[in-house]
């Protein structure tokens, strides 16, 4: 429930006040009191008075409070001069708070007393001249009232403060809406001498260009002013000064000072820019080329922006070889010797961290074969060169890799730039020297593979032969696969017609494949094939029979006897070898006859009775299989005969496991004892059967 009081006619005799009810159960309210004379509002007004000042007895920071004190002062009392009270009152708590001085300012604008709000903008921004925000405030005031020359003082008086960038560009905001472009452009002078940034320059430069866009000597004048000022400071809006001004003097149809301005900035003993100003530059510079260029300053342009990415990307990776190899090029094509030769020596000074031989390391290696190349033929300076290769092989971490190009190409340098004796024997001091890092490390195949060629060009044989010894036996003490490298030596022997040294090669490498520490550096079936090629074409067919008896000695499987057996026909005979040799034919054409049908058939029966013995049923099914082919393509019937007779047959049997009856096949061979045909089935014993039998006799006589 709530209440208000009323005031009553005074002619009646009733109470003057009455209570009012009010039926409140849907919404709460505040109580009414209607103020019926001026006792009763000066209590009130005293009660409330009263409560602020507790409140802000309690606390006086609450400036939220003072806030609302003096509003409640102004709204319903009407009482400026208590309103100004309090807002005083709150400033001495804390003259800093800069809400009271805008509120204070406010109530006393809104209510039109302008020479208070002055009065009090003026103390504002005595008391607080740093505080920008007074500032503005004044300004705006004044211009609000058109009072255009006291805003000029303001901002005057503002700037002897030394305010921020935006104190500056609000005066010339100003200026420029009242179309004083004289004021703007003296602004501007003590604006850029203040702050002599790219920024602002860039400023004063738009302000030009929309608003004077006819006056050419003043705009030219504030570009010449900026790219002046800004030449030797490492500002970032210098590239978009330039373009602008590019820009502008194609729109003038001044070409010649378009050029002009190229040359002067891409003078690069004269100016020196950071490479990320360099790059925005040179693209300025590309784009208006484009639109008034000829062919040799587009390329120019070019080739300029191409270095400066290069050395951009350097400067962030210096490791970045292939960046420095681009670089070199375009330095190498301006045929510039001392700068190449000084960008040679950093490219070589950037080192990789890489403790393996990664692509990094190949890079760095490959420019300093580059520079070592460069200083030998393009200059001619061979102890340059000499002194280049040695510094390249000591930078190298031998412990870790080889690298075969160095070593290479210092073995070259050295043969080609000396007289023919010193420079064979400091070629082989070199190769020597590589030989012996292999220790090491391992072969390095590149390494080998040109000294082998430089001393067969020379007819070294037996330096040859060495160091394919060397080769080898390296890659054996790795334990790395030696098949390629066998093979070559082998090749290389059989082009000089040493078949000894060939036979002997072979058999040292059947004799190491029984060694179990490097049996794994070959391959035996590539070996094997290898050799029996090699006594082919050699006609010595006992050693390829050798190679096979041994071959099924050691891994008796099925496929061996069977190749075995089949290489048995293809042995010339006596009389075919005669003919052959008599012959001019170059190719020998053997004909399968009795002899080599008979040795065939050897062999698959000791192949047969191999697996026999061994109840290998699958190794004898394999072998029974390919006889049996043998004998339909080189057999007759009796043959045949006698090797259906051995074929096996696919049995159906049943057995009982874990008290389950169940079927199950075996191939059974003709005439094998029972043990071979099912070894999982015991045979009884015929003295058991016997005995068994005699018992039972007796039994019956009984």
């Amino acid at each position: 429930m709530s209440y208000t009081t009323s005031a009553m006619d005074s002619t009646k005799t009733e109470p003057k006040y009455q209570l009012i009810f009010e039926d409140t159960t849907t919404k709460l309210s505040r109580p009414k009191q209607a103020i019926q004379d001026l006792e009763e509002l000066r209590f009130y007004q005293q009660t409330k008075r009263k409560e602020f000042e507790q409140q802000l007895n309690k606390n006086r920071l609450n400036y939220g409070q003072w806030l609302r004190y003096a509003r409640w002062e102004l709204d319903h009392n009407h009482d400026f001069a208590r309103a100004r009270s309090i807002m005083e009152r709150a400033l001495d708590v804390n003259i800093e708070h800069i809400p009271f001085w805008t509120q204070y300012i406010q109530f006393e604008l809104i209510h039109k007393n302008v020479n208070h709000a002055r009065n009090l903008l003026e103390r504002a921004t005595a008391a607080l001249p740093k505080v920008s925000k007074l500032w503005f405030l004044y300004v705006q005031t004044e211009e609000m009232f058109q009072n255009y020359q006291m805003v000029r003082q303001i901002f005057e008086k503002w700037l002897t403060w030394h305010p921020n960038e935006s104190a500056w560009d609000a005066y010339i905001s100003f200026e420029t809406r009242y179309d004083e472009v004289g004021n703007v452009r003296a602004i501007y002078q003590r604006y850029v001498q203040l702050f002599p940034s790219g920024e602002v320059w860039l400023k004063w430069i738009n302000y030009e260009l929309q608003n004077n866009e006819n006056d050419v000597e003043h705009t030219r004048a504030v570009f010449e002013s900026a790219v002046d000022s800004l030449l030797d400071k490492s500002d970032e809006t210098f590239p978009d000064i330039v373009a602008k001004w590019l820009y502008w003097e194609v729109k003038c149809m001044e070409y010649q000072r378009v050029q002009a301005i190229r040359r002067l900035l891409l003078n690069e003993s004269k100016f020196t820019f950071s490479t990320g100003i360099q790059i925005a530059l040179l693209n300025a510079i590309s784009e208006v080329e484009k639109q008034i260029g000829d062919k040799g300053s587009i390329e120019e342009s070019i080739t300029l922006q191409r270095k400066a990415k290069y050395k951009n990307d350097i400067e962030k990776d210096e490791t970045n070889y292939d960046s420095w190899w681009a670089y070199i090029d375009l330095i190498e094509q301006s045929h510039e010797i001392d700068n190449l030769r000084q960008i040679f020596k950093d490219a070589c000074l950037r080192v990789p961290q890489d403790t393996y031989k990664s692509g990094k390391w190949r890079k760095f290696i490959m420019i300093w074969v580059k520079f070592a190349f460069w200083e030998e033929f393009d200059n001619g300076d061979i102890n340059a060169a000499r002194n280049i290769w040695n510094e390249c092989l000591s930078i190298i971490p031998h412990k870790q890799f080889i690298s075969g190009k160095a070593w290479v190409g210092l073995a070259d340098f050295e043969l080609r730039n000396n007289t023919d004796e010193d420079g064979l024997a400091k070629f082989r001091k070199v190769m020597g020297r590589a030989l012996g890092q292999m220790n090491k490390l391992g072969p390095k195949k590149n390494i080998l593979q040109h000294y082998i060629a430089t001393e067969k060009k020379l007819a070294e044989w037996d330096r040859v032969r060495q160091i394919y010894q060397k080769w080898l036996e390296c890659a054996l003490v790795f334990r790395l696969n030696c098949d390629g490298i066998f093979k070559e030596y082998l090749e290389f022997e059989s082009s000089l017609g040493e078949t000894r040294r060939c036979e002997s090669l072979y058999q040292m490498a059947f004799e190491l494949i029984k060694n179990e520490d490097v049996v794994s550096c070959f391959n035996q079936k590539e070996l094997f094939k290898m050799a029996v090629s090699f006594y082919t074409d050699e006609m010595k067919y006992d050693e390829i029979r050798k190679l096979y008896k041994n071959l099924v000695l050691t891994a008796p499987s099925a496929d061996n006897w069977i190749s075995f057996a089949l290489f048995e026909s293809t042995i010339p005979t006596v009389e075919q070898l005669e003919r052959f040799l008599q012959s001019d034919n170059e190719l020998l054409e053997v004909e399968v006859g009795e002899e080599q049908i008979g040795k065939s058939r050897d062999v698959f029966r000791k192949a047969e009775n191999h697996f026999k013995n061994l109840n290998d049923i699958e190794g004898r099914k394999a072998v029974l299989g390919a006889w049996k082919q043998y004998e339909e393509v080189n057999g007759d019937e009796t043959s045949m005969a006698e090797v259906q007779q051995k074929l096996p047959k696919r049995v159906k049997k049943r057995r009982t496991v874990d008290g389950i009856e169940e079927e199950y096949f075996v191939w059974e061979f003709p005439n094998d004892p029972v043990e071979l045909i099912n070894p999982s089935q015991p045979t009884p014993s015929i003295n058991k059967f016997l005995a068994n039998a005699k018992k039972w006799a007796e039994s019956n006589k009984q």
